[in-house]
């Protein structure tokens, strides 16, 4: 009887050891598909990110020029904007750029992102808008507020 009972234990034992490999053959691909599309996702968020950014520096960069007396408000936010945009984005393509001028600066960017799977493809469309505004004044502004805070609070 004793023997018995330890021949069923052997046999549940190499049972037990042979359900690991199936169970992991059965998750790994769920596993390895979570991964790819983690990796993906922070790929398009890093892109979102560097455009968000690209736009709103190219149309301050516009903006700024705005004060001078013959300033290029159009060329330079078109300039700035195709040096950044100029920079290499995995797993994106059809990048354009458009700038507009007017009492504001905007630039655009569009961009299809791919996928290697699945044939999923998202379009980005980010905008960075800025009033023409002349720095100096403002950075004078800025003090000015900061000085009367300051004699406000002691």
């Amino acid at each position: 009887m004793k023997k018995i009972k330890m021949r069923n234990r052997n046999i549940i034992r190499k049972v037990s050891k042979g359900s690991l490999t199936v169970e992991t053959a059965c998750v790994m691909p769920l596993i390895l598909l979570v991964l790819m599309g983690l990796i993906y996702l922070s790929f398009f968020v890093h892109n979102r990110a560097w455009l968000t950014a690209a736009a709103y520096e190219s149309a301050i960069s516009g903006s700024m020029e705005g004060i001078r007396k013959n300033g290029q408000v159009y060329e330079t936010a078109r300039m700035r904007s195709e040096e950044l945009g100029s920079t290499g984005f995995f797993g994106a393509e059809n990048l354009s750029t458009q700038t507009n001028v007017g009492k504001e600066v905007q630039v655009t960017y569009d961009l299809d992102t791919i996928s290697s799977y699945g044939n999923l493809s998202w379009h980005l469309r980010i905008e960075g808008t800025s009033a023409i505004i002349n720095p100096v004044k403002h950075i004078r502004k800025l003090r000015a507020a900061a000085a009367v805070l300051k004699g406000m609070g002691g």
